[in-house]
Formats: C-alpha cells, structure tokens, sequence
C-alpha cells in the first residue's frame, strides 16, 4: 500500500529531527564540550560544525546516490553510517577524534535530507510544496528543542557521551522508519552527475539563489552557535541563556511553516519576496538582540524571537525556489546543490566566526550579522518572482 502524503511527511520530519539533535542541536551541550574537550571558540566552532560540514560535503553524491539506487536504500545505509558515527563520537578520547567522528556522522545521514526533500517535491502539489518543505524543515529547530530540553540534563547526568548515544538511537530508530516509507523514488538510470550538475549550476537565477543562501546561512550559524555563548558574556545566567536557545529553537520552527505558507500564495508566486522579507527580518533582528544583550533577560529573549523568526525561518524557501528553477528531473539534485552550499558555508565559516567575536566582541559580531542578512535580502531581490515553472509538470 502506497503511503500518504502526509504520512510520508510526518516520517521525513521525523528523520530530519533526529539529525538535528547534533546537526543544529549539539550547541546546545557547548559548554559541557568546551571543558570536556578544553575548547576556546574557535575550536568549539569547529566541533559544533563537524557534522554539517561532514553533511555538506557529500549532499550532491547522496542526491546521485538516491536517484540511483531509490530513497529506501540510501536513506537505510545512510542512517547506519551515521548512527556509527555518533556511537565512535560518543567514546572519542581526543578533539581530533571527535572531529572525525562527527564528520563521518555528518557524511552518512547526509542522504535522509536529500530523500525527505525528493519524496516531498514527488507527492506534494506546487501549490503546497512550500507548506510541505516548511513542515518537514520545522523539523529541524524540533531536533534543535529536543536536544535543548535532552541533551544538557544527560550531559550533566553522564557526560557527553550519554547525550552522542542517546542521539545516536534517535537517528537509528527515525531514520529507519522513514527509508521504509520513503519507497524507492528512482528517476531515471545511466545518470551522468557531472553532466547533470553543470547543467543545474548553468540554470538562470541559480547563483543568485546560491550566494542568497551563503548569506543567510552565516546568519543562521551565528544566531545557533553563538547566541548561548553570547547571553552568558552578557551576564545572563545558565537558565536565561538556555531558556533564549529554546525560544530560538522554536520560534524558528513556527517561522518555518509561516514563511511556507505565505510563499505559496499566488500559486507560488511569492516565493522570492518571502524570501526577501525574511531576510530583512533578520537583520532588524539582529540589530535589536545587539543591542538587547546591554538590557537584561526581558529584553534579550523577544529580541531574540525577532531575530530567529527572519535568521532561522528562511531553509525551505531556498530549497523550493532552487528546485522549482530546475525541469522536474534534477529537481532533487538542485536542491542537494543549494543544501550543499549551505551546509558547507556553515561548516567553514563558523570557526572564523567565534575568531571574529574573540577579537572584535559581541556587538561588532552581531552588528555584522545583521548586514549580512540584509546582502541576502538584496540578492533575493533579485530572484524572480513569477509563479514555479514546473509546477504544470508536478502539480
């Protein structure tokens, strides 16, 4: 029997949450890390980006491999690899080993992003697609709530090796639902990757909605590695500066959905202006969570709603625009193109990151954050903003 729609959604969203719990989740256990580890930021950016980076540098070979050998299959080996990985990460006796580990982590379930995206663009119509993306994105800042609420107290109670293995058995069991239900979603044998990636790369509008992603992923790096740090230099205690990463989490959950709604008005038609209005969001918000780290708890967590609602709502509206820019055969390899740059910009700008806010301080760090969100809401300005093109061929 061939699952529904929604069925298919809610098992993506699943598996994404789980590889959230340390992709977008693991900074939320940063301090325990840093003195496990004895970590400065720079260092303990590395880490928190190891699995991203793992992540983005193998996205286009897990879209190849998804289309080549179906969702259930990749998906299935992926969740192994990557659940392997974290149970190594758990018992790492060194920083080089837990940056290894987490890599490799990061690597293997690189395929469940590439599959949930794929299957949804499949059964999911245009004029819900960015609903649909929205929802299964919502995920992520659910792995990210999770892990704030799991992770800390299991650290506290065993160390960090009890919150690796308990997320280690969260991918294992969400990860495999969904490669059952996924089905096989192959496109098309004999594919020619670089042939078909060349192709994507040359596509009108694709680099402008590439360098609007690279923008607007630095932003939401900042605000998820390094907003903790930031609220504790500020003064604010343990539980206020967890209680702002929870809101964060959320928040950007609630902005996921929200921005996916709102783009698929007007058939779709919408989907860069959503974007641009998201982007400048962002960098209203990250001019008042500046200025609101001088005035105390009250002020920091609504500012920090603020910022999340524009810096952390934005991921499916990239990943639908750089789909619906493709004809509907490499719909899925241009969204691994766009989530590859995506997650590799995060891996590698974040180290340099923490340098800049070591060397500059927190104002200047969330200041420049902010001009970065609005360079992405200018390039998105000049995305186009009719309706999908292929949305006859799918819809």
């Amino acid at each position: 029997m061939r699952p529904s729609p929604r069925g298919v959604l809610v098992a993506a969203a699943g598996a994404q949450a789980a590889v959230s719990l340390i992709g977008f989740g693991l900074a939320s256990i940063g301090p325990e890390l840093a003195e496990e580890f004895d970590l400065g930021l720079p260092e303990l950016g590395a880490v928190l980006t190891a699995n991203l980076l793992g992540g983005g540098l193998f996205l286009y070979a897990a879209g190849v491999a998804v289309d080549r050998f179906g969702s259930r299959a990749a998906t299935l080996v992926g969740t192994a690899i990557g659940t392997g990985g974290l149970v190594a990460a758990a018992f790492s006796p060194s920083t080089p080993w837990l940056l290894a580990t987490l890599f490799v982590s990061g690597a293997g379930t690189t395929t469940i992003p590439i599959a949930g995206i794929g299957t949804l663009f499949r059964v999911f119509p245009a004029s819900r697609r960015a609903w649909a993306l929205g929802v299964r994105q919502m995920a992520v800042p659910v792995g990210g709530v999770t892990a704030a609420v799991a992770l800390p107290p299991l650290a506290h109670a065993g160390g960090v090796r009890v919150s690796l293995l308990f997320s280690a058995g969260m991918l294992a069991l969400l990860g495999t639902v969904f490669g059952l239900v996924a089905g096989e979603g192959r496109l098309a044998a004999g594919l020619r990757p670089k042939a078909e990636l060349r192709r994507i790369l040359l596509l009108p509008g694709m680099w402008r909605v590439l360098v609007c992603a690279a923008c607007f992923i630095v932003v939401l790096q900042a605000i998820l590695v390094f907003s903790v740090p930031a609220a504790r230099d500020a003064g604010l205690s343990r539980f206020t500066a967890g209680a702002a990463f929870l809101a964060l989490q959320i928040t950007a959950g609630v902005a996921r959905v929200v921005w996916g709604r709102i783009a698929d008005l007007e058939g779709g038609g919408r989907r860069a202006r959503t974007l641009v209005e998201a982007g400048w969001v962002a960098a209203v918000g990250g001019v008042a969570f500046a200025l609101a780290l001088h005035d105390g708890p009250a002020a920091v967590i609504p500012a920090a709603i603020l910022f999340a609602f524009g810096g952390l709502g934005w991921n499916a509206l990239v990943y639908v625009q750089a789909g619906e820019l493709a004809p509907s055969q490499l719909a899925a390899q241009a969204v691994a193109v766009a989530a590859t740059v995506i997650f590799v910009v995060s891996a590698v700008v974040t180290p340099p990151m923490g340098a800049i806010a070591d060397a500059a301080g927190w104002d200047v760090f969330w200041l420049a954050t902010a001009g970065v969100a609005a360079c992405g809401a200018l390039m998105a300005g000049t995305l186009r903003t009719g309706a999908p093109a292929v949305a006859s061929e799918r819809g």
